[in-house]
């Protein structure tokens, strides 16, 4: 009976060792299985990310690219536009730089793929502004530049036609000129002797004149002005110089832009009509024998001219 007990009680510490330990097992296994569960979510997690990073990494070389070949299209148009594209590529070569430098990482967090990707956004965003701005810009710069073209072309048109009136003022004032020209006819130069009573007495002989007397008769002319004109006589010896005596009265004048030697000048009164003229000059030396010449002028023409000779 004893011996009977004794192996019950055997048997039931056998059935308690082994429930215990297929508890233990099984609590092991639960345990296990746990890990493998939490292990295999976390390297699902991680994959997830990293799948992401790559993703971001290639959305960003497609919009660095868009907006490269989207910006080339307006380069080298104007000198203000280059300028212009060259500070929004700085400013968007800044989002990119720092996006790149968030995805160099590798591994992100859920809020650094967030932030990323938010960088990214922004990234576009300011793409399509950017661009925007640069195409009204360029359309700004293609108007200006059309109006520009043809305010030249304007001017140029008006620079022409001023040119062409200022040669017809030209003209004009030329043909004034020529119409306001004094002209002479029957020019006679004749040698004075000087009687002893005052009167006067032709001569050609050198040794004899005191004086040249030069006449002509000066015509009406209802183009020029009224009032004093300033008449130079010049009288050009056999030598071909000016006879000149400053003491006597004899001068400069402007004819053809040019000094000249005048011999004896006179001003009269002119009052468009038809009117005789003679000047006087007094002998300062001894004249020479020869052919001399007496030219006239006045307002820078000369309105007259003849020869003679002195024996």
């Amino acid at each position: 009976m004893q011996n009977e007990d004794k192996k019950l009680k055997r048997y039931r510490l056998i059935i308690i060792f082994q429930s215990v330990l297929n508890i233990l097992l099984i609590l092991l296994l639960c345990f296990f299985t746990f890990n493998y569960f939490k292990t295999d979510k976390k390297l699902a997690v991680k994959e997830v990310e990293l799948f992401q990073t790559d993703s971001a990494k290639v959305e960003l070389e497609k919009v660095l690219k868009e907006t490269d070949l989207e910006l080339t299209d307006y380069k080298g148009r104007n000198s203000q536009l280059d300028q212009f594209l060259r500070e929004k590529n700085d400013s968007l070569q800044q989002f990119a730089d720092r996006i790149e430098t968030m995805l160099r990482k590798g591994k992100l967090t859920r809020e650094e793929l967030a932030k990323a990707n938010d960088e990214l956004d922004l990234l576009r965003y300011y793409k399509r502004k950017y661009i925007g701005q640069i195409d009204s810009l360029n359309t700004v710069i293609v108007s200006l530049n059309s109006e520009n073209r043809t305010l030249k072309t304007d001017i140029t048109k008006q620079k022409r036609k001023n040119e062409d009136l200022n040669m017809d003022i030209a003209r004009l004032s030329n043909k004034v000129a020529i119409g306001a020209k004094l002209s002479t006819q029957n020019v006679f130069v004749t040698g004075v002797k000087l009687r002893s009573n005052g009167k006067e007495k032709e001569t050609i002989r050198v040794s004899q004149l005191n004086q040249l007397k030069v006449t002509f008769a000066l015509n009406e002319n209802y183009v020029t002005e009224k009032g004093n004109k300033d008449i130079y006589l010049k009288v050009v010896g056999p030598d071909g110089a000016t006879v000149y005596n400053q003491l006597a009265g004899s001068g400069t004048f402007k004819y053809q832009n040019e000094e000249s030697l005048y011999s004896a000048k006179k001003v009269i009164e002119y009052t468009q009509e038809a009117q005789q003229i003679s000047i006087y000059w007094d002998k300062g030396s001894e004249f020479v024998k020869g052919l001399y010449k007496a030219e006239i002028y006045c307002e820078g023409f000369k309105i007259g001219a003849t020869e003679f000779e002195l024996k």
